[in-house]
């Protein structure tokens, strides 16, 4: 490792701690869903809009925040992130009513776009040779967190004030973070020739097809896990949960694997054609063969090939493409992403809603669709990189 890489520690080893941190708090409030109802005078559907008050926060803010970003930089972005971050979780505990945690929960989205548009491009311009590596590694931390998730709730059960205890805890961890930060080095934004900037500035078929892929690479998984547990039952598996667990282990196994393929040599846009193809694969499985161990295959291979940072590499290949502006280029795709939080669940409500007891397996066919468009999408952007690289030989 350069001295150069060396002087960056302290801020990369930072920024991956606050990814791990994103893993624990991803699902952190709903693990207390009572006791905030009771805290709050509301109930458990009041929390839970809390919790859905932190998309809106992230749709609302992310399209302003990278440029922001671009613009005063990565410290000072990070620090807004992180103490804002400190606000949502210190705040939760001290919120008088459900309006109040309402206004805190959309800060806490406000934050999240904030340390997006710090942390990814930050670790791009710490990491410029091995970039799209060093944003995978961000999934993976993300990984850990969410493993980890478990201990962080039995760590207040024995400090003996639950809750409390835990949420305190994290909004003391954001502050750190914003603190070392704050003093911490950061290097130039701007990595790549920077005579070429201008003329990168073409926004063509294939960017917005990258761009729409922020949707494709976050709905793939989002509706497994959120609908799988439907599905799992009607095919006679008596703990679904099981299959989270298969799925968090193909997802962390694939990130690593990732990692060192592309390292060998593998170009980021040939996983992001192949490995939603695969992921369809894998749930057609399913669908034709109604048997429990299908499930448990479609789930590890949803898990290694949709959630292995699909959505991380299509940042790092928009950032990689506009190096004056990674932040900017990357809250586009970010944006989508967001939007895939709500709008995909919202359709798979929709078709329950509609469908009742057939609506699982028709999600399986949503999700094929979706993955089968994002290969598409991919498909488009490695041919608009081919025809530019061919005017240019």
């Amino acid at each position: 490792m350069s001295a150069k890489k060396h002087r960056y520690a302290a801020t990369a080893s930072t920024v991956y701690f606050s990814y791990f941190m994103m893993g624990i708090g991803m699902s952190l409030l709903a693990q207390f869903k009572p006791q905030f109802a009771s805290l709050w005078h509301s109930s458990i559907s009041g929390v839970l809009s809390v919790v859905s008050a932190v998309g809106i926060g992230g749709i609302v803010s992310i399209l302003i925040t990278g440029p922001i970003s671009d613009h005063f930089g990565r410290r000072a972005s990070a620090v807004i992130g992180h103490l804002l971050w400190a606000i949502y979780y210190i705040g939760l505990l001290y919120a008088p009513n459900f309006a109040v945690a309402y206004i805190i929960g959309i800060l806490g989205g406000i934050a999240n776009s904030f340390l997006n548009a710090s942390n990814f491009p930050a670790l791009m311009e710490i990491f410029p040779e091995s970039a799209s590596v060093a944003g995978l590694m961000s999934k993976f931390a993300i990984n850990i967190g969410q493993f980890c998730l478990p201990l962080a709730i039995l760590l207040g059960t024995v400090l003996g004030s639950g809750y409390r205890t835990v949420f305190m805890l994290a909004g003391i961890l954001y502050i750190v973070m914003a603190l070392i930060l704050a003093f911490s080095p950061y290097p130039d934004q701007i990595t790549g020739p920077k005579k070429q900037e201008k003329a990168k500035h073409d926004f063509n078929l294939g960017v917005w097809s990258l761009v729409l892929m922020g949707f494709t690479s976050t709905a793939a998984f989002l509706l497994w896990i959120n609908t799988y547990q439907e599905l799992a039952k009607s095919y006679g598996i008596a703990n679904p949960s099981s299959l989270q667990s298969v799925y968090a282990v193909g997802a962390s196994i694939a990130v690593l694997f990732n990692s060192f393929i592309i390292k060998k040599g593998v170009k980021e846009i040939d996983i992001l054609i192949w490995y939603p193809l695969l992921s369809a694969a894998g749930l057609l499985l399913a669908y034709f063969i109604k048997a429990p161990q299908i499930l448990y295959l479609t789930s590890l291979a949803v898990g290694f090939f949709a959630a292995s940072g699909l959505y991380q590499l299509g940042q790092s290949v928009l950032g990689q493409m506009y190096p004056d502006m990674k932040a900017t280029v990357q809250s586009w795709g970010g944006f989508f992403s967001a939007f895939a939080n709500f709008a995909i669940i919202q359709l798979a409500a929709s078709i329950t809603a509609r469908t009742g007891a057939a609506a699982p397996r028709l999600i399986l066919l949503l999700n094929v669709a979706n993955m089968l468009v994002g290969t598409a999408l991919a498909f488009v952007v490695k041919r608009v990189g081919q025809k530019k690289q061919g005017k240019a030989d």
